[in-house]
């Protein structure tokens, strides 16, 4: 009989983000954003290592942490079916906020938004999807913050797991999200946050726990000479905590753990799940 069990990766690639979902035994890819790391992608790393490619590939923001591994994904070989992004940017704006050598990348991925068909889930789990729109997040959180403010806000359940997956929301979006009922109603209960703004005080919200519930962990992708990472995660009141190698751990990151491999599944009817990291893949 072929085992049904969940794989989540948060791979380390620096300051981006690049996190994928892999459902078994139907090797149906989730991925979320295109960070990547020099001599490292996790397009191919999926493709050569695993023979996967994302069945829907989700993008939080346009930021070049975000993109970096977009010259893959425009590979035919390594390109997902499906895509899921906010469309309706001034990019002209957006490539002028970063730096000079990385506005190519911005250019890139319009490119990859026309070649690549918009999507939704089609999984064996269930996935909602929450955002403000550019003009909105302009409107409410100010000029300099929207494209942050602009972020997707992913909540992915499977079977009795459940993970929160922010992109780079700082505090005031985070504070809205808590008080939408709607919001609310779908993340309450995540046993799994991938942590908003890669981990940043600017990105921590109190109310979450308080408010959904602890966490049995966060996960956070974070650079290696980034050492802003909120202490609060970290907390008893803020997470539970899982047993990993006879230690209670509140948080991973990739930059003291690594690639971060989460495998979930069920023995006698019972949800397991193992924690297990690499530093080099």
């Amino acid at each position: 009989m072929d085992i049904q069990e969940l794989e989540l990766i948060v791979f380390r690639v620096g300051h981006g983000l690049s996190v994928a979902l892999i459902e078994k035994p139907s090797n149906y890819v989730v991925m979320v954003d295109l960070g990547a790391d020099v001599g490292f992608t996790p397009l191919k790393y999926l493709n050569l290592q695993r023979r996967l490619r994302p069945d829907i590939l989700y993008i939080t923001h346009p930021h070049a942490d975000h993109l970096a591994d977009v010259d893959t994904a425009l590979d035919p070989r390594f390109a997902p079916d499906y895509l899921d992004a906010q469309h309706d940017y001034d990019w002209n704006d957006v490539a002028s906020r970063e730096k000079p050598e990385c506005r190519e990348l911005i250019r890139k991925y319009q490119r990859l938004l026309q070649s690549v068909p918009s999507g939704n889930y089609n999984g064996n789990g269930s996935l909602t999807c929450w955002r403000y729109t550019p003009g909105e997040a302009r409107s409410i959180f100010g000029d300099q913050k929207y494209v942050n403010a602009s972020s997707l806000f992913l909540i992915y359940c499977w079977r009795d797991f459940k993970i929160a997956i922010a992109g780079d929301h700082e505090c005031a979006v985070m504070d809205k999200f808590v008080t939408a009922q709607g919001f609310v109603q779908e993340a309450k209960g995540s046993d799994i946050l991938i942590a908003p703004h890669h981990g940043h005080t600017n990105g921590f919200c109190p109310q979450w726990a308080p408010v959904m519930g602890q966490p049995y962990v966060t996960l956070i992708s974070v650079q290696e000479r980034d050492q802003h990472v909120d202490s609060r995660y970290s907390n008893g009141y803020f997470a539970k905590g899982v047993n990993i190698s006879n230690q209670m751990r509140k948080t991973l990151t990739t930059r003291m753990d690594g690639n971060i491999f989460v495998r979930m599944y069920y023995d006698v009817g019972k949800p397991i799940w193992n924690f297990n990291a690499e530093y080099s893949l």
